[in-house]
């Protein structure tokens, strides 16, 4: 007995040695109106809340933030998993109003059958399957993380009470429309804010993201990348999606003595897409040097293929390290390496040394999978052109650009965060900066005729694109046109589909941004590739993503 004794007050002087309490400066907030700053001396983020609660009583938690000095913010805090030190600083809001979650859920519970639990108290009896009645909602399971309680039978609660149309488009197509997502999302969001304010935190914009998805299966997007498939209605990494761009929406109107934070510049992101460079040694420089010129002075034909296309591979690393650390031109590119002009089929070959394995998927998934499922989304929202020709009539390239221009419909240009390169463009417009169509009997020298400043002005000359020489419905020739460097790349007798393929080639192997009116559809096409998708608004392209994924 003795030896346990001195072996728990061995334990209590240790642990009371950790602990030793940290000086931090605490800025309270009581229905969002400042009431004190203090200094406490405290050994946790429990101490710290619990402190700052006995000096202003009658009120509950709402938020704590500390002051992260990596971005010179106050950012949300996990108070489980806060590790507390000396000379943080932290803001804490208290609301004198209760948390409207517990109203609600007191609400709900009287409508509710009650339970004798242990111990002789009423306990309420779990809600969700009464919720998830049928259908898909079967197997929508309640997630709860003890404070929010915004979990999917909640949701569904709400949802039958104020947009029942939702839920009823869901039971009936397995999918939901473009203007029942809207829906869906302003309900879900307009509930939030009345119940966390214009600022909630990121754990009930998560929950809500998650109950989304747990409801509506078919709304959750896997893909490459590591999420689990509600990130593109609300990001906690990006702090992106429909829930926060709604609430940003919202709170525009919000005088400035009722924002929170400042205005702030944004950086650009970066591509998802990483290429690794190789450093060329002395005398590998000079071969590729002599490759160079003799690919130059090749004659382009079949005979000669052999030695062309050896030359490109014994060239293939002095060119991509060139190109990505000199940024060049595609007129520069093209007369270095003058055979992608002669041989389009080489960027082909480019593209698939640089992403192997990858080189074909979109020839493989465009015709057969996606253009199929586009045009089965445009039929059941009603989206069909009454002049096009029905299915049964069409053929292959006019069913092509027709899901094409669905795709920009479905991904418009958005004036948001405009970057360098943009101009005002329509929905109607955008498909002018992918593709443009030009008579019958156009010349290809009249293509790139025209000064810079008359082409600055017109749609879709900044990057190089598609024209299209005749009507894309029928048998047209297509070129790569990038009007600003004067350069022009006829393309063999190919249909829109492997236009579209070399275009997208073609930008990544002269290392070309896409054109920023059209960033999100782009994107889709990386997902068609297999490619991690780059951009700041993903979101659009995943909802479109998880919708055709959802078609049978």
């Amino acid at each position: 007995m003795e030896g346990a004794s001195l072996g728990l007050h061995h334990y209590q002087s240790n642990t009371q040695d950790n602990l030793q309490p940290s000086k931090v400066l605490v800025t309270t907030f009581k229905d969002k109106t400042e009431v004190a700053k203090n200094i406490f001396h405290v050994n946790s983020a429990k101490d710290l809340i619990d402190q700052s609660l006995a000096q202003q009583t009658g009120c509950v938690l709402d938020r704590l933030l500390k002051y992260n000095t990596d971005f010179m913010e106050y950012i949300d805090v996990d108070m489980n998993e806060e590790e507390l030190k000396d000379l943080d600083r932290y803001h804490i809001f208290l609301s004198t109003q209760g948390t409207q979650v517990e109203c609600v859920e007191a609400n709900q519970n009287q409508a509710q059958p009650h339970t004798e639990g242990a111990g002789g108290q009423w306990e309420t009896e779990p809600s969700a399957s009464e919720a998830c009645q049928s259908g898909p909602l079967e197997k929508c399971q309640g997630e709860n993380d003890g404070v929010h309680r915004f979990d999917a039978a909640n949701l569904v609660v709400l949802i039958n009470n104020k947009a029942p149309s939702v839920l009823a488009e869901y039971e009936k197509s397995g999918t939901l429309s473009l203007a029942s997502r809207k829906l869906l999302v302003r309900t879900g969001v307009s509930d939030l804010v009345e119940r966390r304010g214009f600022y909630p935190s990121n754990a009930d914009k998560l929950m809500l993201a998650k109950s989304i998805t747990t409801i509506f299966p078919s709304l959750k997007i896997k893909i490459q990348e590591a999420n689990e498939g509600f990130e593109h209605f609300y990001d906690p990494v990006s702090h992106c999606g429909f829930i926060e761009l709604k609430l940003r929406n919202l709170r525009r109107n919000l005088h400035e003595d009722q924002r929170r934070y400042r205005k702030r510049g944004k950086s650009s992101e970066a591509s998802g897409v990483a290429i690794t460079l190789q450093a060329i040694s002395e005398g590998e420089e000079e071969s590729a040097k002599d490759w160079i010129t003799a690919t130059k002075r090749i004659r382009p034909s079949p005979e000669n293929l052999t030695s062309i296309k050896m030359g490109m591979q014994k060239t293939f690393n002095n060119r991509r390290f060139w190109i990505s650390s000199q940024s060049p031109t595609v007129e520069e590119i093209l007369q270095e390496y003058p055979r992608f002009v002669d041989m389009p089929y080489l960027i082909d070959a480019e593209f698939a040394r640089m992403f192997p394995g990858k080189e074909d998927l979109f020839l493989r998934k465009w015709e057969g999978h996606i253009v199929p499922k586009l045009l089965k989304v445009a039929t059941l929202e009603n989206e069909n052109d009454p002049s096009e020709p029905s299915v049964g009539e069409e053929i292959d390239e006019s069913r092509c650009f027709r899901a094409l221009k669905l795709l920009t419909r479905y991904l418009p240009p958005t004036a948001s965060g405009r970057s360098k390169g943009w101009t005002k463009c329509s929905v109607k417009s955008a498909l002018s900066y992918i593709l443009e169509v030009k008579p019958t009997g156009t010349s290809i020298p009249s293509l790139l005729q025209g000064s810079l400043e008359a082409a600055a002005g017109a749609a879709g000359v900044h990057q190089p694109k598609l024209v299209c020489i005749g009507h894309p419905s029928t048998t047209a020739q297509y070129i790569i046109v990038a009007r600003n460097d004067k350069v022009a790349i006829p393309l063999q007798d190919e249909g829109l589909t492997c236009a579209l393929d070399k275009l997208f080639k073609m930008l990544w192997v002269c290392n070309v941004a896409y054109p920023v009116q059209l960033e999100s559809v782009y994107s889709f096409f990386e997902h068609v590739y297999d490619m991690p998708i780059s951009g700041a608004k993903r979101s659009k392209v995943l909802e479109l993503i998880a919708k055709l994924q959802a078609l049978v």
